[in-house]
């Protein structure tokens, strides 16, 4: 039986993360639901308190001081619950719910069918799908995986979706050390698996239905960020041919 721990990171979420959609989550699954609260400066923390209390055997709080951003709370919550040693699969998913829940359950049942695997969520536009993305987000978006694909070759349409899941022993990979990205930490989960040959175990999942939820904080000023975390990136990984 597969036990599943998702991380769901919360910064400043008090208006966005809505407490019916984590409660459909638990209720139409058997995951354990972690709400990290990343030193949150609102009343995030009493808003995730209200979430816990109906469901305190399988939702709980990380509740961080020090804001630190995505990448380390996801960083940290991930490194307690591999230490737990009680999970079969750790994942995470964004607070603002743009992956909708009926795409996650989706997501659980396609890795009950291959636990062995690692998954990951793909915003592509297909036919009958609604992937309703912000036209400079996915422009943004697709400059960055073209040229970091032409660097490591790591083969994935979509490394920044904010919905994976991955199997403890390859969790133990991709959260090995620290971040040195804090907006490409998605990439930097994928440049330590392929270093490790461990790309061959996972697969991209085309979500039918994800929507750009307002209030997200990417724009065009973090291009300049992103940049400098891209030239981080290949001057502190080596590039693995395969």
């Amino acid at each position: 039986m597969q036990k599943i721990a998702i991380i769901i990171p919360c910064y400043n979420e008090e208006k966005r993360i809505k407490k019916e959609l984590v409660v459909s989550l638990l209720a139409q699954s058997s995951v354990d639901v972690y709400l990290a609260n990343d030193g949150s400066t609102d009343n995030t923390i009493i808003v995730l308190e209200d979430i816990v209390k109906d469901f305190n055997e399988r939702c709980f709080i990380f509740n961080y001081k020090q804001n630190r951003g995505k990448a380390t709370t996801i960083y940290n919550a991930a490194n307690e619950l591999i230490s737990k040693d009680i999970y079969s699969h750790i994942g995470y998913f964004d607070a603002d719910f743009s992956t909708p829940v009926p795409e996650m359950l989706k997501m659980l049942k396609e890795l009950y069918r291959k636990p062995e695997f690692f998954i990951t969520g793909c915003r592509v536009k297909l036919l009958n799908t609604n992937i309703d993305r912000k036209l400079y987000r996915h422009i943004i978006g697709r400059i960055i995986v073209t040229l970091v694909n032409f660097r490591f070759k790591l083969g994935v349409y979509d490394t920044q979706c904010g919905a994976k899941i991955f199997p403890v022993s390859i969790a133990k990979t991709a959260f090995n050390k620290p971040f040195l990205t804090s907006w490409l930490f998605d990439m930097e989960i994928f440049i330590r698996l392929k270093n490790n040959d461990l790309m061959f175990n996972g697969r991209e999942f085309p979500l039918r239905n994800w929507t750009d939820v307002e209030g997200s904080k990417l724009g065009w000023k973090t291009a300049f960020k992103i940049l400098k975390e891209m030239y981080i990136l290949t001057t502190n990984y080596n590039v693995k041919v395969s």
